[in-house]
């Protein structure tokens, strides 16, 4: 008899006599022992019940089946029912040690297996906080990466990974280290921008480095094939697209895999391999979908992908019906669901617990489609009503999505993901005839984080002062240090810049349990209904809705729809010839920003700039309604910085629009409204701001602004900073109540975009943490509306940043600006808007009398079209009818009086 069978005896017996004595056993000894004994949970608590001492042995008796429940039962429930009270033990020990950090680690894990993500990162976040085990602290940064990832906040999960694999390197195992390489590559990878493939490749590289000169490296051929699937993964994406060396990695892990036997595994190379074909347009994607089916039939880990793969190869070869045959499949898959459960009804949790988002919302997307090409082809309607339920589902989900995501660029990211589903969606509603069905979407698609954003910070002044101050505080030291930081790049600002959003997410959590008004903002912002925008127009207001639909649902590879509303009548219509238009546009960007002195270039503008005006203005309809008309534009993204005004009108001469009718730009109706309604107090009609001369003499001085700023000040009245007295801190501290701030100064439309003041510059980032009370905000300045570009919400620059901190209206511009034809149209603004012109009749008004009193090669729209109004257009100082109506009725109740005596 060996000693290890008399250790058992032993044990058999020591347990029948004496419960107390299993605490010296370790629980693999215990799952050696289940095999004679039924360690069940009331046995257990049984056995830790008999244990009259609760110390650090107890604790470690709870410890032990704990890992029993987790190792041989996989009963995570009972894992961490006994996980618990192991923690519970050590706290009530004070006994923050190595054995405390583990098991909060552990139980972390335990949430992670049964997909409870956020409970999993509050014990992850524990064991950090623990901080008593350097790798398993590192090793929590990670999953807490990983739970992030699956739940669809990229951007933090990457930070958690960079936060975490510099500390996992130090104290982790060399396999540790590379399991979390790859698990990086593949947020990377699901991200799917230039920045984030080129991350990852460079720890994927790392851990190539680390295969290659360790020699004992025991790493498992589970972790070889994740690795080499990650290496793969992104030299397929569209940013590398080398897809010879992608090949060559699938098909070594598929021939490994296949010698191994490892199902899952040879699975999901199957499945690569396939999409790697798919994307080639080689037939030959087909066999190797199949084949991953085949192998996938016990874990089901990868049908959502191969039936979306294989739905995509039916949509190409013109096969409708088993195109949506198989999606449907992908999205039952990707929930877990039968395929007649109502994927509608899901509970946000379980929305939320759904592994690899992104595939989701491709596959819906797929979904719409497939049932416009079903359309299409077969002009059945009722594809077209399901599409548009496709896309409210859509909708739904990434609403849940961004409600829940704490990082700017997650919620960034998933707007782009539903802008391209809503403009799909918009093309439905076009085929439906259904203007408002259009109107609405369109809407969905414009501006919705900025009016979230704008609704945190009204709510916030609700809170205590000391509470917004806090708020304010955390916020521009965030946006300092990201400024400061390279995304990705390791330095001692990053793990500042870790700390401190870790630090801010804990107080805005904090916040929230005390103050719950201040969570669910999505709840607080409202749509305004087509209805409404209709009867909200006068009868020479008209508003103008343009979107680019990219997908190829119908012949063309794109297709622009455009919306024309009037408060009598609405106007759905397509332009045609839209690869041409997309080309014209490009060119007319070139000629209108530069002057225009040579007579080959005036005639190319006129064929250019009438052709898109003939375009986006297709009909005669529509051209003889916006004659003389107050005209709203919401563009799209295509169409962003086109100034419409300078459109040339006429087939053998040049006339502008703006000499027909007046036009201003904003986002989205929705929040026109939702900006115009806020609150705003101010005690000066203006405050000017000129530097004229910078302390920083690379940037030229800017002689005509002197004047502009004595002549607006002159006429408006106000207080006027102009040279030394111009600074950023005046500016902060002397703005937040004017009902007018003009900036007349140099701008800079870089990564960052910034305007300068007389010593240093105030970037776009400090905007957001400004506020303001403005009605209008003019920037007198280079390209303040310029920057850059994310869709479905916009672009980031600096009219949006003073729209975030608080203004009504922004006059931008476009391009550089001339700094005399500035100042004169700036003369004339004011002097419109002084006489009680409404804001859009005040600059239209100000072009036309510039092009009336300068010739030839000065009315090139270089020196007059560069700036444009976004936003609310009313006048900004009104007539105060009180001031004649209180003289009338007293002089009435005199006149009263007076006679009543006499009678």
């Amino acid at each position: 008899m060996t000693y290890k069978h008399l250790r058992l005896i032993t044990l058999i017996l020591i347990v029948f006599c004496n419960q107390k004595a299993i605490s010296q056993y370790s629980y693999k000894e215990i799952v050696a022992f289940s095999s004679k004994i039924d360690f069940s949970e009331k046995k257990i608590d049984s056995i830790l019940s008999s244990v009259k001492i609760k110390d650090a042995k107890y604790a470690q008796i709870a410890h032990n089946f704990s890992f029993f429940h987790y190792k041989k039962t996989k009963n995570y429930d009972l894992a961490i029912k006994y996980g618990k009270i192991e923690v519970t033990i050590l706290d009530n020990l004070n006994l923050v040690n190595k054995k405390h950090t583990n098991a909060l680690y552990n139980l972390g894990k335990f949430y992670l297996f049964k997909k409870k993500y956020q409970k999993a990162i509050q014990f992850f976040e524990k064991a950090i906080n623990s901080n008593a085990y350097p790798k398993r602290v590192a090793q929590s940064y990670c999953q807490i990466g990983n739970c992030l990832y699956k739940k669809g906040d990229y951007y933090k999960s990457i930070n958690h990974y960079l936060k975490g694999i510099p500390l996992l390197e130090k104290h982790g195992t060399k396999r540790s280290i590379l399991v979390q390489y790859t698990q990086l590559s593949y947020c990377c990878y699901k991200m799917n921008t230039q920045e984030s493939t080129k991350l990852g490749l460079h720890y994927l590289k790392k851990g190539d480095s680390l295969i290659n000169n360790t020699s004992s490296l025991n790493l498992g051929n589970v972790a070889i094939h994740s690795f080499h699937t990650g290496i793969a993964n992104l030299y397929s994406n569209p940013y590398v697209k080398d897809y010879k060396k992608a090949k060559v990695y699938y098909f070594k892990i598929l021939k490994n895999s296949l010698k191994e036997k490892d199902s899952n595994i040879v699975a999901n190379a199957y499945m690569n391999i396939g999409e790697l074909y798919l994307d080639l347009k080689n037939d030959s994607s087909m066999y190797f979908f199949n084949k991953s089916i085949k192998y996938d039939i016990m874990e089901k880990a990868y049908l959502n992908e191969t039936h979306r793969n294989i739905a995509t190869y039916f949509k190409r070869n013109n096969n409708y019906i088993k195109a949506l045959s198989h999606i449907k499949k992908a999205i039952s898959y990707c929930f877990k669901v039968k395929k007649n459960k109502n994927i509608n009804s899901l509970s946000v949790e379980k929305i939320l617990n759904t592994r690899d988002k992104r595939s989701i919302i491709v596959s819906l997307k797929t979904k719409t489609e497939i049932l416009l090409q079903l359309y299409n082809s077969t002009q059945e309607k009722e594809y077209l009503q399901k599409a548009i339920d496709n896309v409210n589902l859509t909708n739904r989900i990434v609403n849940i999505l961004i409600n829940y995501s704490t990082e700017a660029n997650t919620k960034y990211l998933w707007r782009k993901e539903i802008s391209e589903t809503f403009n799909l969606g918009i093309y439905t509603a076009y085929l439906l005839n259904d203007s408002k069905l259009m109107f609405e979407l369109m809407e969905k698609n414009k501006a919705f984080l900025l009016a979230l954003n704008i609704n945190e910070n009204i709510k916030l002044t609700n809170l205590p002062n000391e509470v917004s101050i806090k708020n304010n505080v955390f916020k521009k030291d965030i946006f300092q240090l990201e400024s400061e930081t390279n995304t990705y790049k390791a330095s001692k600002k990053k793990d500042s810049l870790f700390d401190l959003k870790v630090s801010y997410q804990n107080f805005k959590d904090s916040i929230q349990k005390i103050y719950p008004q201040f969570s669910n903002q999505n709840n607080d912002i409202q749509q305004i209904s087509f209805n409404q925008v209709k009867s909200n127009l006068n009868k020479n207001d008209i508003k103008l809705y343009y979107t680019l639909n990219t997908s190829n649902v119908d012949s063309n590879k794109q297709s622009m729809l455009g919306l024309l509303i009037a408060n009598n009548k609405d106007i759905r219509f397509k332009i045609k010839n839209i690869d041409s238009v997309l080309l014209g546009i490009t060119e007319y960007k070139k000629l209108i920003s530069k002057p225009i002195n040579q007579k080959q270039e005036l005639a190319r503008f006129k064929k250019v700039s009438y052709s898109l005006y003939n375009h986006l203005f297709p009909t005669k309809e529509i051209k003889d309604l916006i004659k003389n008309k107050n005209i709203s534009i919401i563009s799209d993204v295509s169409l962003e910085n086109i100034p419409f005004e300078a459109f040339n009108t006429s087939a053998t001469d040049l006339r502008y629009l703006v000499n027909d009718c007046n036009i201003s730009y904003t986002y989205s109706s929705s929040f026109s409204e939702f900006n115009k309604n806020r609150d705003r107090k101010t005690n000066t009609d203006i405050a000017v701001f000129a530097p004229v001369n910078f302390k920083n003499t690379e940037l030229s001085s800017l002689e005509k602004t002197e004047k502009e700023a004595a002549v607006i000040s002159n006429l408006i009245g106000g207080d006027s900073f102009t040279n030394s007295n111009a600074t950023k801190e005046n500016f902060v501290h002397k703005t937040s109540n004017a009902k007018i701030i003009h900036l007349a100064t140099h701008a800079n439309a870089s990564n960052n975009p910034s305007i300068q003041f007389f010593t240093n510059d105030l970037k776009l980032h400090e905007l957001y943490t400004y506020k303001n009370n403005a009605d209008l905000v003019v920037l007198s300045a280079c390209e303040t509306n310029i920057g850059e570009l994310k869709q479905g919400e916009g672009v980031l620059n600096l009219a949006r940043g003073f729209f975030h901190s608080g203004a009504n209206a922004v006059v931008s511009s476009t391009w550089k600006i001339n700094d005399a034809s500035s100042s004169y149209i700036m003369k004339e603004f004011y002097s419109n808007l002084k006489n009680k012109e409404s804001k859009s009749e005040a600059l239209n008004n100000a072009k036309r009398t510039y092009l009336k009193n300068h010739s030839l090669s000065e009315q090139s729209p270089y020196y007059w079209a560069s700036f444009i109004l976004i936003g609310d257009t009313s006048p900004v100082f009104t007539t105060n009818y009180l001031l004649y109506i209180l003289p009338i009725l007293l002089g009435l109740f005199i006149f009263f009086i007076f006679f009543k005596k006499k009678g």
